[in-house]
């Protein structure tokens, strides 16, 4: 099992740190369909989430703000 940078982060996640903890998060979980779907149908980036969304999406997976790893 690997360290995340969110398991080793000090402090509270910045909006950048939760699009990538949720960017590995998926990238983890990603299957050989899933990949070849993505590259069939295509993906809208984390980067184009409005900041609101990213942070509802990483409470949902995370929990709350504070880095309990």
């Amino acid at each position: 099992m690997r360290t995340t940078d969110r398991q080793t982060r000090e402090g509270k996640p910045t909006i950048d740190d939760m699009r990538q903890d949720l960017a590995d998060q998926e990238a983890d979980n990603l299957q050989h369909s899933d990949i070849r779907e993505l590259l069939l149908n295509g993906f809208e980036g984390l980067e184009n989430m409005e900041d609101i969304d990213i942070r509802d999406e990483w409470t949902q997976l995370f929990g709350d703000l504070k880095n309990d790893s």
